[in-house]
């Protein structure tokens, strides 16, 4: 099953729970703020609607997520589509340095929280720095995956991971519910 192989890449570089939940809160403010910066640039104009970069941008990345799994895909585009049209709206309502200024600290404050993460409860350097475009790609569906998993929901999905991870020899134990 090819997400669980992509997924079991990601997972690998976030053994640790709080590092997890960092990313939770780390990833949508990077790919909001990245939708912020991508809207100020306008690809076309056609009959009133305009196309910005950001629109393009959503549309491929949520292309490619329904090529991995309909589901994770569906809950992204609902989460990521509500971030694109506010990204949208600031980029039109607000002057340009406000949107700059959003960019700017969500970027800091998104990307310094995951690199915390990894270097303190990690102990390891981020997947962007053996993956690329997974990392700034595939991890806002991946992190759609990490909340389902843990609300309880496709755990036959989530095992399939963890059989992906083993076969890796990484395993991450302390994710898994123990019973007694």
């Amino acid at each position: 099953m090819r997400f669980a192989k992509e997924m079991a890449f990601y997972s690998a570089y976030h053994q640790e729970k709080r590092n997890v939940w960092i990313h939770v809160l780390g990833v949508p403010t990077i790919t909001f703020t990245l939708f912020v910066v991508l809207s100020r640039f306008s690809l076309f104009e056609w009959n009133g609607f305009n196309a910005s970069a950001s629109l393009l941008f959503t549309v491929a990345v949520l292309g490619y997520y329904y090529t991995l799994d309909v589901f994770f895909a569906f809950l992204a585009t609902i989460l990521f589509g509500g971030l694109f049209l506010t990204a949208e709206w600031i980029t039109t309502q607000l002057p340009s340095q406000t949107a700059w200024t959003i960019f700017g600290i969500g970027q800091v404050i998104g990307w310094g929280s995951q690199f915390y993460g990894h270097f303190v409860f990690e102990k390891s350097r981020p997947a962007l720095f053996d993956n690329l475009f997974q990392a700034l790609v595939s991890a806002p569906l991946f992190v759609v995956a990490d909340v389902v998993f843990e609300l309880g929901y496709r755990l036959d999905l989530k095992k399939a991971v963890d059989d992906e991870l083993k076969q890796k020899g990484v395993w991450k134990d302390f994710r898994v519910e123990k019973t007694a």
